[in-house]
């Protein structure tokens, strides 16, 4: 039994970077729920370990005051329900953010105090192996093969499912791989050293500038750091730091596809844009934002005609792509100054850790990974968190604090307890104990497993489910998503999938497809009332099955909260066309026609349109138009 709870350390760490790695074939989305169960059991065997690192009081005074202000901006969000959830496709609810404080803690517990070199050896070594592996998929993936799957327009991310997170994770390996892990000897050097080439080619591969931004500051100041162990004089350094940057802008120009995205500025301007809109949202309420995960259902109200002509509303941005708004989104400028506090005092903690370092390895371990995860924090200025690349992150930044013993304060606790009463130091030692601590994490870990479990289950019908709606088998379709929806009844999205899903086959005349569009649809918009994918998969639903009125009045209403949503305009078309306001219907595609010049859809319902009123040659030049923009 002993020998077991020793060996939990290792099995945490090895968890931790598998997670990484794993993905669920035949799942709707396979990234994202399987990874998230994998890193809850690595939390679970770290919280039984028996180390006795832990997090310094003042790192988790402010670490609790974040989670307390998340907690309260959920309570008062329009959905708080839907936002303790999370949304699909990330689901960062109340679950995951807090799966992202207990890595934290594991991280401080496993890899934190002295005793962590051997640790942190087979950290560097489990890495260095997940980087092989995704370097191999990655030149796959680069040739135009998807081995793991996906179609075949989408940027592919590895085993990440998305580009910008392999690109990351491959850095913020590359940086953890410089930084070294000790005393190496024989194979063990020789698979740091080529999972370090692999972990960069990973991130060069991706194509992602933020992760390239990322890799530069990674080499830089490793490269930096290893010839400064060396005592090379200041010119050698200089020298070996341009060939580092030189390697990495070689890498770079040696992928077609990474030097045309780095040269390229076609997401940039649409960032901005993003941006831009997300600041409207945020000025509406800067104390306590619109909840985790309430983003994708606010944002619509602000967009505005550049966003319909630049960006359309096909893919719904669930995220301002940047970690000061998506806190001042989740939680107002509070929490954004939280998250400061925090990672002020976790900086203090880490220089403090880093003086009283007992050798020059250990001080440069630190110093790597601390720049490390600094450019990591710079990467997610362009980008968002996910539990593929946060988790690790949040590992290591849990290593970086930890000290041995209960760890009162950053500077200490001697240094503490001067400053503070005893008994106020005798309070806090009891409410931070390791088995008091251990015992509640225990606990959330096992209610974290009852939840996450059957949801990463629901992953399966889930995907047939979508996969048989869009082969027109409704009836399997709705099975599959009935059995979706028992396993992850408190999901608002299952519903807002299955609705979506079915709403396809409704547009092409199906009515049963049309019917459960409109159950599903409905409860979906009981979860989640201002959610303008809902409204408008029910409104596909009412439209296809004949409740016209219903239709209209329901994208009326949509229109009204997003009035620049270039659908919503075409389905209120065509229902206003079937209500006989064929005026009102043509004037709805017009103006869809306007807010997006590119689109075809809305020329080619006005020439279905002006074929029925006999207008020939109205409809022969819609249809001439619409040709025109699809490329026929």
């Amino acid at each position: 039994m002993k020998q077991a709870m020793t060996r939990l350390p290792g099995l945490c760490i090895i968890l931790m970077t598998g997670s990484i790695l794993v993905f669920q074939p035949g799942g709707l989305f396979r990234f994202v729920w399987i990874k998230l169960l994998l890193v809850i059991i690595a939390v679970l065997a770290g919280l039984l370990s028996p180390l006795r690192a832990r997090i310094p009081l003042a790192v988790q005074a402010a670490t609790a005051a974040c989670v307390v202000w998340i907690g309260v901006a959920i309570l008062l969000s329009d959905t708080p329900l839907a936002s303790m959830a999370g949304r699909w496709p990330r689901y960062e609810g109340l679950l995951t953010l807090g799966v992202y404080v207990a890595v934290f803690a594991v991280g401080a517990k496993v890899l934190g105090g002295e005793s962590a070199v051997r640790r942190r050896r087979l950290l560097s070594l489990s890495l260095a192996a997940v980087a092989l592996i995704l370097f191999v998929i990655a030149v796959l993936e680069s040739a135009g093969l998807r081995p793991l799957g996906g179609a075949s327009d989408v940027r592919p991310g590895a085993t990440l499912g998305n580009a910008t997170d392999q690109g990351l994770v491959g850095f913020v390996i590359a940086g953890v791989l410089s930084a070294g892990a000790g005393s190496e000897r024989g194979w063990q050097l020789w698979l740091r050293r080529a999972g370090l080439f692999a972990a960069a080619g990973v991130a060069v591969l991706s194509g992602s500038r933020a992760a390239l931004a990322g890799l530069l500051i990674a080499a830089l100041f490793g490269s930096y750091m290893w010839m400064r162990s060396r005592s090379w004089s200041r010119p050698s350094i200089a020298a070996g730091a341009v060939l580092a940057a030189a390697g990495v802008v070689i890498g770079v120009l040696l992928v077609p596809a990474a030097r045309d995205r780095l040269l390229s500025a076609g997401t940039v301007d649409g960032r901005w844009l993003l941006w831009d809109r997300t600041l409207g949202l945020i000025g509406a309420d800067p104390v306590f934002g619109v909840g985790p995960s309430g983003f994708v259902d606010a944002l619509p109200a602000y967009l505005n005609e550049e966003w319909a002509r630049s960006v359309g509303d096909s893919f719904p941005a669930d995220s301002p792509h940047s970690w000061p708004l998506q806190a001042l989104a989740a939680g107002g400028v509070p929490l954004l100054l939280l998250v400061l506090v925090l990672g002020a005092v976790a900086v203090l903690a880490v220089a403090r850790r880093m003086k009283e370092a007992p050798c020059g390895t250990d001080r440069r371990y630190l110093a790597v990974v601390v720049v490390t995860v600094a450019a990591y924090g710079l990467a997610l200025l362009t980008h968002f968190t996910s539990i593929g690349t946060t988790a690790l992150v949040a590992f290591l930044c849990g290593g970086l604090v930890g000290r041995d013993g209960p760890g009162f304060s950053v500077f200490g606790a001697r240094a503490m307890a001067g400053e503070i009463p005893a008994k106020l130091t005798a309070m806090a030692a009891g409410m931070f104990r390791p088995a008091a601590s251990t015992a509640a994490g225990l606990v959330l870990a096992a209610a974290a497993l009852a939840i996450a479990v059957p949801a990463t289950l629901a992953e399966w019908p889930m995907g047939a489910g979508a996969k048989a709606a869009a082969a027109g088998d409704v009836a399997l379709a709705e099975q599959e998503f009935q059995q979706a929806h028992q396993l992850r009844p408190w999901d608002s999205d299952t519903a807002l999938l299955a609705a979506q899903a079915f709403a396809g086959p409704a547009t092409a005349g199906d009515q049963r497809a049309a019917r459960y569009a409109v159950e599903w649809g409905s409860l979906a918009r009981e979860r989640t009332p201002r959610s303008q994918e809902a409204g408008t998969a029910l409104a596909i639903g009412y439209l296809y099955s004949g409740d016209l009125g219903a239709a209209k009045n329901l994208l009326d209403g949509l229109v009204r909260e997003a009035p620049y949503s270039t659908g919503l305009y075409v389905h209120r078309g065509v229902a206003r066309f079937g209500l006989g306001q064929t005026a009102g219907g043509i004037a709805d595609l017009e103006h869809a026609a306007a807010l997006d010049p590119g689109l075809d859809t809305p020329w080619r319902i006005l020439a279905n349109i002006y074929v029925r009123m006999g207008n020939a040659e109205a409809a022969q030049a819609a249809s001439q138009h619409a040709d025109t923009l699809s490329g026929r």
